[in-house]
């Protein structure tokens, strides 16, 4: 079964593929395979973000308030068929720390409650709960899709705790026709050799990860990738301008 809520700390780097094969290589010393990442191959992320006609749920993200959310689809499989799961997760940050929630749909149920306002059969209080959530943030902001973003991703996790490393790699985006039907998009990233390491755990890092970034300079910053398309492409950014946004 896969869990429901998620409630840590991520922090974001920006790095080159020489520096992503040498981590990855090292990590592996102390982390495993993720299941959807077995011998180390990618696997690809597809979501749908929730916004305004005018952006203002990304633009009021990026004036860094002290809360704020944001709500996705996602699916990990393309094309869909309509009894296929997908994903509704609804993400908030607080004071640096992420709590993530989600409903396990299907595609089917996810279009219906989308686009028909019919809500999807629901069992179990912790459903529920998360349903109220996910819909007063669409009746608030009168939110539908306003993003579609892919990215191929390499992750590896840890056997005893929550850990978790990912390297995410051809992010890209779309906000034309913005659905599951097709995988074209814009890329994020100025350059084919930079990757998105994240780096998410409930508590403070190991030793060994933390002396092996800092051998590596390696410091976290600010990125999101709504974010970043949204500066660099819906205002009239610079691709090379890497004013990077968390969200």
């Amino acid at each position: 079964m896969n869990p429901t809520i998620f409630n840590r700390f991520e922090r974001k780097y920006l790095i080159t593929t020489s520096e992503k094969d040498e981590l990855l290589s090292y990590f592996k010393t102390y982390l495993i395979d993720d299941p959807f990442s077995k011998n180390g191959e990618h696997y690809t992320i597809h979501n749908l973000y929730f916004d305004t006609p005018d952006y203002g749920v990304i633009r009021n993200s990026i004036q860094k308030p002290k809360y704020k959310d944001k709500l996705r689809l996602r699916s990990y499989k393309l094309p869909l068929e309509p009894f296929d799961i997908v994903f509704l997760e609804i993400k908030k940050k607080f004071e640096g720390r992420i709590n993530k929630r989600r409903l396990d749909l299907t595609y089917q149920e996810a279009l219906d409650y989308i686009y028909h306002q019919k809500t999807p059969i629901l069992t179990t209080y912790e459903q529920k709960q998360i349903f109220a959530e996910i819909d007063y943030f669409i009746n608030i902001h009168k939110a539908k899709p306003g993003a579609y973003i892919k990215y191929d991703r390499v992750a590896l996790m840890s056997e005893t705790d929550d850990l978790r490393v990912t390297f995410d790699h051809d992010i890209l985006f779309r906000n034309k026709n913005v659905s599951f039907e097709s995988t074209s998009g814009l890329p994020i990233l100025a350059s084919k050799d930079l990757w998105l390491m994240e780096v998410k755990s409930d508590r403070n890092f190991p030793l060994w990860l933390v002396s092996k970034l800092s051998k590596h300079t390696l410091y976290s910053q600010s990125f999101s990738k709504y974010g970043k398309a949204y500066q660099q492409y819906l205002t009239g950014g610079n691709t090379d301008d890497f004013i990077l946004y968390h969200y």
